[in-house]
């Protein structure tokens, strides 16, 4: 799953989520076109004050030297106004930057929504957590400072060569001869490094994948004698990034030193050949001045250049890489409809289903029966029902319609589920249980803890139904973190239940939970659910 995108389709791309923001954007792009223009105006009048005071003390000259002052006080307004810019600038591109940051991060929400959670696996979870928070973080820095430092380099080497041009032409060549020495410097150094800095951010990716296995499951790695494997597959990882850093950087190390050199140099020869001008009457010493302030205002942008274009590349492998996800095939039919849970009866139907260890299974289940699922390809039937995966030849239908017509969301929301590898959020009791709906009261959850029989276990604890959980079960067991699991499920008021086998409670109580519904219970052989109306085998 790799797009490698040229950079002027990643910003056609990008220009998408930045195409409501036009207004803003040309705003400041002219507040930094007028920025610039007044930088690079305001060196003219320092070398026009230098020729007057020139005049005026040294050769004695009659000119009216309050003239200067005027010029002065100019000066001043103009640098001013011009550095006074970058803050209207910077506040709008910062407000842009977190809007955009906003709508990527949605986008990579909704698109995970959609996407079947078989999609990745647990350390490549991971790796799509790196791109929601480390991705989207630089291309929120590239749009905040690097886009506007971009432009305003590019002005200020444009508006110099400019204003150069038009003050003495010979002079002005220098700038134009190093131009193209500059561009090929900086476009060799972008070339070489962009694919290690997608790489970089790869590895990264792997590195946050492997810690998000390590850290909930560190009890059973120790148990497992695994720790010295974990150890030395994060270490290998080390230095694979090591090294894929140590490549990305090497050209732009190598353009940095190179550019200033060449600054210095043509800095330098400026120098020279302006003085030598100065001398023989060429050019005066005001202009020579000006020249001095544009080789300063020339050289910073070339030497910032080379910082920025690693920000950029940053930022591009950044981009290629919430692209990944956000291109991923999803399936979605436009013309889904919401289900309304209220209508459902409970009947559902499999109807030639072929996938995996399955084969041409064909299955009814009535409104109100208690199925039980065994075998090891239960789990594959149960993806398939929650459209979770998808075959080309499968039909499922619940109350006779298809259930590819429905929107995920409105479609599952109709099931209360309870399965092996169940999540226990790091976050209150009361919390777990009525994660999907926030708004459920007490009395229901306490009802529901009493049918499960953890209503005392839980009040035992000194903050009760506030007591902080965590998925590697410190306060709480495996069975009794199930048991609240289960009660998570029952809060969905669903008139189906999809259950793994809940050895953690009696036969009567299941009994009770699943009266009146529509219950698949999946359980690993038919002898432990015996009140089922039907056992299904699929083996």
């Amino acid at each position: 799953m790799v797009n490698e995108y040229s950079t002027k389709i990643l910003l056609k791309k990008f220009w998408k989520f930045l195409s409501e923001f036009k207004f803003e954007i040309f705003v400041a792009i002219f507040l930094t076109i007028l920025s610039v223009n007044i930088l690079v105006y305001a060196p003219k009048l320092v070398g026009r004050i230098v020729n007057s005071i020139l005049n005026f003390y040294v050769l004695e000259n009659e000119v009216q030297i309050f003239e200067s002052f005027d010029d002065l006080i100019q000066i001043s307004i103009l640098y001013t106004v011009g550095y006074s810019l970058r803050i209207p600038i910077s506040t709008i591109m910062a407000k842009i930057s977190e809007k955009t940051t906003a709508n990527l991060k949605s986008a990579l929400n909704d698109k995970l929504n959609y996407l079947s959670p078989n999609t990745f696996n647990d350390e490549y979870s991971g790796n799509v957590l790196a791109r929601l928070n480390n991705d989207v973080a630089n291309i929120k820095s590239f749009v905040n400072k690097t886009t506007i430092l971009f432009l305003s380099d590019v002005l200020i080497i444009i508006f110099v060569i400019f204003a150069a041009i038009t003050m003495n032409f010979k002079l002005s060549l220098l700038f134009l001869g190093i131009l193209p020495i500059y561009t090929i410097i900086i476009y060799v150094a972008h070339r070489k490094t962009i694919s290690n800095y997608k790489s970089y951010q790869d590895i990264l990716g792997k590195q946050m994948g492997h810690i998000g296995i390590f850290l909930p499951n560190r009890l059973m790695i120790n148990l497992l004698n695994s720790d010295n494997f974990s150890k030395k597959y994060f270490k290998s990882l080390n230095s694979e990034q090591k090294d894929v850093y140590i490549k990305s950087r090497f050209y732009s190390d190598i353009a940095n030193p190179a550019s200033s050199l060449l600054t210095y140099a043509v800095q330098l020869l400026l120098y020279s050949i302006a003085g030598y001008m100065v001398v023989n009457g060429g050019i005066s010493l005001g202009e020579f001045s000006t020249f001095a302030l544009y080789i300063q205002l020339f050289k910073k942008p070339f030497l910032s250049l080379t910082g920025t274009f690693n920000s950029i590349r940053v930022a591009f492998s950044s981009l290629n890489r919430v692209l990944e996800i956000l291109e991923l095939p999803d399936d979605i039919n436009p013309d889904a409809s919401v289900l309304n849970k209220e209508d459902v009866k409970g009947d559902i139907e499999f109807k030639d289903i072929s996938y995996k260890n399955i084969s041409n299974l064909n299955l009814k289940i009535q409104s109100g029966e208690i199925i039980n699922l065994v075998g090891e390809s239960k789990d594959d039937l149960i993806d398939l029902l929650l459209l979770f995966d998808k075959t080309d030849n499968e039909k499922i239908l619940l109350d006779g319609e298809d259930i590819a017509q429905y929107t995920p969301n409105s479609y599952r929301g109709v099931y209360g589920v309870s399965l092996e590898d169940d999540w226990i959020a790091s976050e209150s009791v009361r919390d777990n249980i009525s994660y999907a709906d926030r708004d459920i009261g007490m009395d229901k959850i306490v009802e529901t803890t009493k049918l499960l029989g953890i209503h005392e276990l839980i009040e035992k604890f000194p903050d009760g139904y506030d007591t902080k959980l965590s998925n590697d079960f410190k306060n709480f067991s495996s069975g009794e973190g199930k048991l609240i699991c289960v009660a998570r499920a029952l809060m969905a008021d669903s008139k189906i239940l999809i259950l793994n086998y809940p050895n953690y409670l009696s036969v009567e109580k299941l009994k009770t939970i699943t009266e009146g519904k529509t219950a698949l219970i999946l359980t690993p052989d038919d002898t432990l659910i015996d009140f089922a109306d039907k056992t299904v085998y699929l083996d």
